[in-house]
């Protein structure tokens, strides 16, 4: 990747083919410009984000270099949660729509998370920039190699044209971090609905990756609910769609109904590559953990509900004098669980080790005392 980016955007005089792997101080420079331009659309000003912003070379490259690598990492989260091997095991072939695709992020993460399976991958991008296009039909296939079929489509991101570029149906269907820039959450779920009816097969998932923004996961928990809402009350337009992931239930989201204030998202931690953390140090980044909001969803209606007694952490600990709390979900809201230091024992301690994203046995209204059972039952 690092030698790609020099060769294909470093301009000709400054380029040294003995060190294309190698970045020099003045490299960093060089790309930190695009990717400081990028860092602030995507975060306090997205909303000025411009139309087809990867038209600019600089840009472009500055996603190859800096946001390739945690994008692929969450994609390959998302996979990794939805089972994907154990839900496909036997088949010989899946096929994969990655939306959106920008360079191809989400299909190297599709290509990594098969390599040395036995199935045959073939992935299907598309967007509505040529140049990112460009980049993704030289970065995928020289990571794949002849493992996989990998084609692109050039189409504009709404759903007529997409669902026009789309042959059949298909297994696994990505839109990371795209979906928000199309409109509001009611055409978002229309945009959903139609590639659920239309292009996404019977055992098959869909993966929505966004950025961890108040707005923009916000906006995403309200198309969940659209989602469901649909699903129940007009199961022949959906197919009947359920939640996989983050959510245990169908119920309307509970974040949702307590406020304005809060948003669920996860972060992963992760050890920054070397060539990160310079353009971090230049651009005053703190890239120390990779956070993102995300979506899996299926049409299997005999999907069941977690138990009553199985919780998803949606906050971090938080740890006072004296006390821990947690923040929990499932099918009965949203509870806050707290643990006194003075009660702490062998039933209980596994709070002190609780991150987000972790499924937790629990039974109970929120005090945890000695002798009450707190365990996580997954964790990453």
């Amino acid at each position: 990747m690092l030698s790609y980016v020099k060769q294909t955007y470093l301009p000709p005089s400054r380029n040294n083919p003995k060190r294309a792997d190698e970045f020099n101080l003045y490299d960093i420079k060089f790309f930190a410009r695009g990717v400081a331009e990028m860092s602030s659309y995507f975060t306090s000003e997205r909303s000025h984000l411009p139309q087809n912003y990867l038209n600019k070379k600089e840009l472009r490259a500055g996603y190859i270099l800096y946001f390739v690598l945690p994008n692929f990492l969450k994609v390959n989260f998302c996979l990794y949660e939805a089972s994907i091997l154990k839900r496909f095991k036997g088949r010989e072939k899946i096929k994969v729509a990655d939306i959106g695709c920008g360079p191809g992020t989400a299909s190297l993460a599709c290509v990594e998370y098969f390599r040395g399976s036995c199935h045959k991958l073939e992935i299907t991008a598309i967007d509505q920039n040529t140049g990112a296009l460009h980049d993704a039909k030289r970065i995928v296939p020289m990571f794949a190699g002849s493992e996989v079929d990998f084609y692109t489509n050039y189409s504009h991101l709404n759903r007529k044209t997409v669902s026009r570029r789309l042959k059949g149906k298909y297994d696994i269907i990505i839109m990371a971090n795209f979906l928000n820039e199309t409109g509001r959450p009611e055409d978002q779920a229309i945009f959903v609905d139609e590639l659920f009816s239309r292009h996404l097969e019977k055992e098959g998932v869909v993966i929505i990756i966004e950025p961890a923004l108040r707005f923009t996961t916000r906006n995403l928990m309200k198309l969940r609910d659209m989602l469901l809402s649909w699903s129940i009350g007009d199961r022949q337009k959906m197919g009947g769609a359920v939640m996989l992931s983050p959510c245990l239930h169908k119920n309307p989201c509970p974040m949702l109904k307590q406020g304005d204030r809060d948003w669920c998202h996860m972060y992963l931690a992760w050890k920054r590559p070397h060539v990160i953390e310079q353009i971090d140090r230049l651009i005053g980044n703190h890239k120390d953990y990779l956070k993102f909001s995300y979506l899996i969803a299926g049409n299997d209606i005999n999907q069941a509900e977690a138990e009553e007694d199985v919780y998803r952490v949606v906050s971090a600990p938080m740890r006072t004098k004296g006390k821990i709390e947690i923040l929990l979900c499932n099918k009965l809201g949203i509870i806050k669980a707290v643990r006194l230091d003075k009660d702490s024992d062998s039933l209980n301690n596994d709070i002190e080790k609780a991150a987000r994203g972790d499924l937790i046995n629990y039974r109970g209204n929120g005090a945890i005392g000695k002798g009450t059972k707190f365990r996580r039952i997954f964790s990453r």
